[in-house]
């Protein structure tokens, strides 16, 4: 069966189209009866990380970012020591 006078190929790439716009989109209409196309909002995933006594993502990666910044300080401390310039003689 085809619709629209289209043949299989592109009746099989319309049908996934449709199919997809309808899963992704959602039509909304507002007080004048004007539609808007807004894509779907993802659902909220609430998770109580600190209840559990883990850190969130935001804080494991703050909190790691925080300790390569101050690896980069020491060693910068101890070619200075060792060398008497910054950064193993680059500076």
């Amino acid at each position: 069966m085809l619709v629209l006078g289209l043949d299989r190929p592109l009746y099989l790439l319309y049908t996934i189209v449709v199919i997809l716009h309808k899963s992704i989109m959602t039509v909304t209409t507002n007080d004048m009866g004007q539609q808007n196309l807004f894509a779907k909002e993802p659902r909220m995933v609430v998770e109580n990380y600190n209840n559990r006594g883990l850190d969130s993502p935001q804080q494991y990666i703050e909190k790691y970012n925080g300790r390569w910044a101050m690896m980069g300080i020491i060693s910068g401390f101890l070619s200075y020591a060792v060398t008497g310039k910054l950064f193993f003689g680059i500076f």
